[in-house]
């Protein structure tokens, strides 16, 4: 039994390695997209804030954290830019604190996915008010 749960945790992780790449490569995509403001910057911001929330709820699985819930504070009037600058860094903070602490790795996964959504949610805003 503890064999089949330590290759189900190994499973696990590796979900949670693959996820945490392609989040971090989406970060980047949008951090690239929205400093030179292209049209698509909403959709990759969309894709960006999907990988992180997929990533962290895999972390949350993978290592039992479903009774953690950390607060996510948005600064309000905080700029597209620096929302997703943001992310990218505690994206970074996340991959980085993993292997020292699981919960400061998710609180900094969490506080990402917020960030990413955040800016997702000003941007469309922003391109949903533009006259066609």
């Amino acid at each position: 039994m503890a064999e089949n749960s330590s290759a189900e945790k190994k499973f696990l992780e590796e979900k949670v390695d693959k996820a945490l790449e392609e989040a971090w490569s989406k970060v980047n995509i949008a951090v690239e997209s929205t400093a030179k403001r292209l049209e698509q910057s909403t959709m990759t911001l969309w894709l960006a804030a999907e990988a992180a929330e997929y990533s962290s709820a895999l972390f949350s699985l993978a290592y039992g954290l479903e009774d953690l819930d950390p607060e996510v504070r948005i600064t309000k009037g905080r700029g597209l830019p620096g929302l997703v600058k943001d992310s990218m860094d505690a994206l970074r903070r996340a991959r980085e604190l993993r292997p020292k602490s699981i919960a400061e790795a998710y609180t900094s996964l969490r506080t990402a996915a917020g960030y990413l959504k955040a800016a997702y949610l000003d941007q469309s805003k922003k391109t949903a008010k533009k006259p066609s």
